[in-house]
């Protein structure tokens, strides 16, 4: 065994940044992905354009009609903005948040050997080549391995039991025959 990662389901709040940060990456590598950019950032400008044009009109007295009408544009703005940030991959926070609220109560491991990997989750052990392994992502804080089929495989750095984080670096380097994205 060439490293091990224990894990007990706590993600740190650092966390949810990266993760979402690597979110936006992998879904922009897709071609459904870079077809969403579009209407996404036309959904975006939208929301940014109706919440000026709010803004603009606040400064002048409102009738009762106008006054109904901000109400009820207020939170279809917001949904215009969070929206359109998902969609260009700008911000996958709250996507991120999910799935890591999700996998919080969770014990999850990985073991690294020569010629494949072992993932251990909720007593379920599975094995993969190296081979399955789409995309590397290093934070600050944790690995991303985005596995076949777009799960991800969250290896916190400080989580490893055996072995350091700059030779697993070296080693998916290595094994996978993908150079580590960094964040």
């Amino acid at each position: 065994m060439l490293f091990a990662v224990e894990q007990n389901g706590l993600f740190a709040p650092g966390l949810l940044w990266e993760y979402g940060r690597v979110l936006g990456k992998s879904r922009r590598k897709t071609c459904l992905g870079r077809l969403l950019q579009l209407p996404g950032a036309w959904i975006l400008f939208l929301g940014v354009t109706f919440t000026l044009g709010m803004f603009l009109t606040l400064r002048e007295p409102l009738t009762d009609d106008e006054e109904l009408g901000m109400v009820l544009m207020a939170p279809l703005n917001l949904l215009l903005l969070l929206w359109g940030t998902s969609l260009t991959g700008l911000v996958r926070l709250p996507a991120a948040l999910f799935r890591l609220f999700r996998l919080r109560r969770t014990e999850q491991s990985a073991r690294f050997y020569l010629s494949y990997m072992e993932e251990c989750r909720d007593m379920v052990r599975t094995s993969c080549p190296y081979e399955a392994v789409r995309d590397v992502y290093e934070g600050r804080r944790a690995f991303f391995l985005q596995m076949e089929g777009g799960r991800f495989l969250i290896l916190q750095k400080d989580c490893f039991m055996t072995g350091e984080p700059g030779a697993f670096r070296r080693l998916m380097d290595e094994k996978c025959g993908k150079p580590v994205n960094k964040l």
